[in-house]
């Protein structure tokens, strides 16, 4: 697995929840870097979850590479499958990462389409013994 999708999936291992939505399309809305920071480059995906497996399926995932400098940006993932996605932004080159939250601030999973989505993106605490080793070793 390349480590951009080790990444990826090792934050999707978080808490899930559950969260309304329609069938299919896709997602929009904004990303936040924190102050000092920026979101050019940041990576947003829109990755398939698998209930049966557990797990994020990445032929049913899509992403898109924000390009734009500055704190903000908006992104638009478009032709997603129905069903459940988790919504998760990383940008490598500056170790932040960030979700799409339910009102209790826990990751949420969200069926498309679905626009107004805002993900603020915090430093990565990446290596943490929290995590699920199974995830760490792809």
């Amino acid at each position: 697995m390349s480590k951009k999708w080790a990444l990826l999936v090792l934050v999707a291992g978080l808490v899930l929840s559950a969260c309304g939505g329609g069938g299919g399309s896709g997602f929009s809305g904004t990303v936040t870097a924190p102050s000092g920071a920026s979101v050019q480059g940041t990576e947003v995906l829109a990755c398939y979850y698998d209930a049966a497996a557990d797990d994020c399926d990445p032929a049913k995932s899509k992403s898109v590479t924000i390009n734009t400098a500055g704190r903000s940006s908006s992104f638009s993932i478009e032709g997603l499958s129905a069903g459940d996605h988790l919504i998760i932004a990383v940008n490598q080159s500056q170790n932040l990462v960030g979700f799409y939250l339910d009102n209790q601030g826990q990751p949420a999973l969200v069926k498309p389409p679905r626009g107004g989505l805002t993900i603020q993106l915090t430093q990565a605490a990446l290596g943490s013994s929290s995590f699920p080793r199974k995830l760490m070793v792809r």
